[in-house]
């Protein structure tokens, strides 16, 4: 029996794309909605708040479309999780109001009043009142009217020190713990302002320039911050940042570092500015020259301020061009082109051995507007014995889909698998039977037609609550949850609080799609040929893609299979990987000790 080994689908058809017999609209060929990228655009970093900018950023720049705010209150935070506006910190993406009792930490875990300080970590850290009677200490370890700081918190005066002894006056515990005196058991100081001496036997002045730092390596000096464990001057460039992450003039906070910004490569300084050209807010947050490239595609103006225009989800500029290869002008909107059912680059050209069927790019293993099957950038008939298993692993006459190859009922399917019988072969990949194995780093698979593997068994799938389908596919535009591995319907909600299904992406189609942010926890990419790749949905399953995730291994479209570099290589052809179900081109035999074909 010759086999042409071409992966399985669980069918995409431009004119109406099935799984399942569901259909599939492809109205939006790259599952985005007009002009968009997918991408997530970010502001400014402000680096602290010492110029005391209170407004938010604008991304995308010009006054054109692609224009996003950010980092005033109420504003979805800037790049690197930042917020321009003065006592505001970013929680869930949102500038959200910071400093007040009850609120969220500012940041470098300040807050706004005297008798508040930062207690908890990470987003559950909130300003909480300090200095009472049995209340956090505050600052310096201080207590109101002279009380005594012990285990963080606070003793009032004339009370017994917990764990210590002593009566509690003006912050000593008795003979120990104020200013001057001798260190309380485990070398502490439960006056405010002062801490245990390196030796471990006096309480020391803390928090002043060049004093040692307070407990916390808190400082209380105007000016200074902790560095080395002494009250260093900051904010300067090269100096520690000072308290609340703030740096002086034309510097800004990185990795608690004051360092140079607004000039040509550094990073931007506070409100997304730069001395000269325009802060790429879209991409690095560094200051790029004027005719420079900004992230989105768009270029850098005299103004200061990126184009607008020819960039990633941005208007199309005069001519209806765009500034890359890989966009395309579509409704005036640039947007991503040659991905899985995405436009055609420049009308004709598609990535990743996927195909052209009248502008759009039909991925490798999915069958065009004529019904015929996309091999690695070109159309061939499929469905007859000897030929490539059409959507859906639809064989004709009752035959079965052996790997990826159509055999005819009654005769045998090859490679361990069984003879041909009701649709499904005898061994393997029937309904209710167990999925077949791939081979090497291959998915399992299923021989019947509008079969899925889930749980090691075949079923019926691609409709709402059934298993996915290879390369991630289910049908009428749901989505896959990677989560569940079920197909989400549009309208329906996805798993983790991800929101609502639409055209193939979950939170009302904002992530999952192609150039997309993935969807939180594990539901990650969830349009067909998409996989996450460093929190981003990129193609997969064309040759030289990444492989998508499969059952049981990794799938990759018709024509190829996945390698050890996590890579879809062509299969099937002589010193090749063996394809799907460890088939060959012809009759030539899988070797079993290198997964290759002779």
């Amino acid at each position: 029996m010759r086999h042409l080994f071409l992966p399985l689908m669980c069918g995409f058809l431009w004119s109406a794309c099935t799984c399942n017999n569901v259909v599939v609209d492809p109205s939006t060929p790259d599952g985005s909605t007009a002009g968009g990228d997918g991408s997530t655009a970010g502001g400014a970093s402000a680096g602290g708040d010492a110029s005391g900018t209170g407004g938010g950023s604008v991304v995308g720049g010009g006054a054109a479309g692609g224009v996003v705010a950010c980092g005033a209150t109420g504003q979805a935070c800037c790049a690197g999780n930042v917020c321009n506006a003065v006592n505001a910190a970013c929680r869930n993406n949102i500038c959200s109001p910071c400093g007040g009792a009850g609120q969220a930490c500012c940041p470098g875990r300040q807050c706004g009043g005297a008798n508040l300080i930062c207690n908890g970590q990470g987003a559950a850290a909130l300003c909480t009142p300090c200095g009472g009677a049995g209340e956090t200490c505050c600052t310096a370890q201080s207590c109101n009217a002279g009380g005594c700081c012990v285990g963080n918190a606070c003793v009032t005066p004339g009370a017994t020190c917990p764990n210590l002894g002593g009566t509690c006056t003006n912050g000593s515990c008795g003979q120990c713990g104020g200013p001057s005196q001798t260190c309380c058991p485990g070398g502490t100081c439960t006056a405010g302002g002062v801490v245990c001496t390196a030796g471990g036997t006096n309480c020391a002045a803390c928090g002043g320039a060049n004093q040692p730092c307070c407990a916390n390596a808190t400082c209380t000096a105007a000016g200074t911050a902790c560095s080395g464990g002494s009250c260093a001057p900051c904010g300067g460039p090269g100096q520690a940042c000072c308290t609340g992450d703030v740096c002086g003039a034309n510097t800004t906070c990185r990795g608690g570092q004051c360092q140079q910004c607004g000039g040509p490569g550094q990073q931007c300084c506070a409100g997304a500015t730069c001395a000269s050209g325009c802060c790429d807010v879209g991409g690095t947050n560094a200051c790029i020259a004027a005719g420079q490239q900004c992230a989105r595609g768009d270029m850098c103006q005299a103004s200061g301020q990126c184009g607008g225009c020819g960039g990633a989800g941005q208007p199309c500029c005069a001519g209806s061009t765009c500034n890359r290869a890989t966009l395309a002008c579509m409704a005036g909107t640039c947007a991503p082109c040659g991905g899985p059912l995405q436009p055609a680059c420049g009308g004709t050209m598609c990535l990743g051995g996927a195909c052209n069927d009248n502008g759009t790019c039909i991925p490798s293993g999915g069958t065009g507007s004529t019904g015929a099957l996309c091999v690695a950038g070109a159309f061939v008939m499929c469905g007859g014995p000897g030929q490539p298993c059409c959507a859906n692993s639809t064989c004709s006459g009752g035959g079965c889909c052996a790997g990826t190859t159509c055999v005819a009922s009654g005769t045998t399917c090859g490679a361990l698998l069984g003879q041909c019988m009701n649709g499904g072969c005898s061994t393997c990949g029937g309904s209710g039977q167990q999925c077949c194995n791939g081979g090497g780093n291959q998915a399992d698979f299923c021989t019947g037609s509008g079969l899925a593997c889930a749980q090691n068994t075949c079923s019926m799938g691609g409709g709402p609550g059934q298993p996915c389908c290879p390369g991630n596919a289910c049908g009428a535009g749901g989505c896959c949850d990677n989560n569940t591995n079920r197909c989400i319907a549009p309208g329906m909600m996805c798993s983790g609080q991800t929101g609502v299904c639409a055209n193939g992406g979950c939170q009302n189609g904002a992530c999952g799609r192609l150039g997309q942010p993935a969807c939180a926890g594990d539901v990650a990419c969830t349009a067909p040929f998409t996989v996450e790749v460093s929190g981003q949905c990129v193609a997969c399953g064309g040759v030289g893609q990444r492989c998508c995730n499969g059952r049981g291994g990794d799938f990759c479209g018709a024509g190829a299979a996945c390698g050890n570099n996590n890579q879809c290589e062509a299969c099937g052809g002589a010193g090749q990987l063996c394809c799907l179900g460890r088939f060959c081109n012809g009759t030539a035999a899988c070797q079993a000790g290198t997964g290759r074909c002779p």
